[in-house]
């Protein structure tokens, strides 16, 4: 039997996903990544968001835990990998230099369905494997890091840069990301709001000795942006760069951002 997840704005069923899913009621909008140094746009995270016909906006923490709960999380997450690696092209034809990373559930790299879906989606978008980043959230939850390992060696090998998320939120740890031979750490927006500077800098230093690129998410305040810059961090995410949009809207902006 299913489980069920309940909304603050009423009951949400697998069916009523699995048909978002199917009719593109989904859609994607993207969040920029800058690098700290330069200053210049370096890549988006795409994020799944969902306005149901009647109920409106559904948190997106509520319908990937129904997807998770109800195996969906495969049609979700597939759903993402295409429109980022489209989305992604597309930009790659007018000009813009863009990176485009895409969340996977540690479920989905427990089977060889995402692996192959990858390389389909980046042979049928021709989006260059260098241009997506695979953003593992919820490091915690991979039953076998030693085969997780294994296969994102081998999309590593393709160009594929491999990032942990929500480093400092307890989903995800420096030894977690080096068990899977990550090549970026992306430090929680939890830590970037609770301000021990210190504990950052910290963080930077570990994840930098062995290998990784850090960005820092959600950045809210010039302050914060200032300290992960001088804490080392390599980029940096959050609203006071710019909230997440429509691609059409971030490229608008993205327009704006570069005059």
């Amino acid at each position: 039997m299913e489980r069920e997840v309940r909304v603050a704005i009423g009951e949400l069923d697998a069916q009523e996903l699995s048909h978002a899913i199917d009719t593109h009621e989904l859609q994607i909008h993207v969040q920029p990544q800058i690098d700290l140094q330069s200053g210049e746009v370096v890549a988006v995270e795409g994020l799944s968001r969902w306005t149901h016909p009647t109920r409106g906006p559904i948190p997106p923490t509520d319908f990937v835990a129904l997807a998770e709960a109800t195996g969906l999380i495969h049609d979700l997450g597939l759903f993402a990998l295409r429109e980022c690696c489209r989305i992604g092209r597309t930009w790659r034809e007018r000009g813009l230099d863009l990176a485009v990373a895409v969340n996977v559930s540690p479920l989905q790299l427990q089977t060889d369905r995402f692996f192959d879906e990858l390389e389909r989606q980046l042979s049928d978008s021709g989006l260059a494997p260098a241009d997506l980043i695979v953003e593992v959230t919820e490091a915690e939850r991979i039953a076998d890091y030693g085969v997780v390992a294994g296969r994102l060696d081998v999309i590593q090998e393709w160009g594929v840069t491999v990032s942990i998320d929500d480093f400092g939120s307890g989903h995800s740890s420096i030894e977690r990301a080096l068990a899977v031979h990550a090549q970026e750490l992306k430090l929680d927006r939890s830590l970037i709001a609770g301000a021990d500077w210190e504990a950052v800098g910290d963080a930077v230093a570990l994840a930098q000795e062995g290998g990784m690129r850090v960005v820092a998410e959600g950045i809210e305040t010039r302050e914060q942006l200032e300290q992960v810059r001088a804490a080392g961090c390599d980029r940096g995410q959050g609203y006071f760069i710019a909230r997440p949009s429509d691609p059409d809207a971030f490229t608008d902006w993205l327009q704006s951002f570069l005059r």
